[in-house]
């Protein structure tokens, strides 16, 4: 069985709607839940499909939600704010 927390390096080839296209060093099977994130945004999603392409591992994702990580950490620091309001 695989680690649930594995981690792997991979590149954004695309991000369009609710899908993404990405390229990784390993194979992952449709049906996996995956994490990844840009600067400012962490997504998670499934694998619908994947491929080998020029010895390269792409992947379709289903993006199921998306958090932008600037508004998070603005929460987090009202949250952990002891002043009422």
């Amino acid at each position: 069985m695989a680690d649930p927390h594995q981690s792997l390096q991979g590149k954004l080839l695309s991000l369009e709607g609710r899908y993404a296209e990405v390229v990784l060093d390993a194979e992952l099977k449709p049906g996996s839940l995956v994490q990844f994130q840009s600067s400012e945004t962490l997504y998670l999603g499934e694998i619908e499909s994947g491929w080998t392409e020029a010895g390269a591992h792409r992947l379709r994702v289903l993006i199921e939600h998306s958090v932008n990580l600037e508004r998070a950490a603005a929460i987090r620091r009202l949250w952990n704010t002891d002043s009422p309001f």
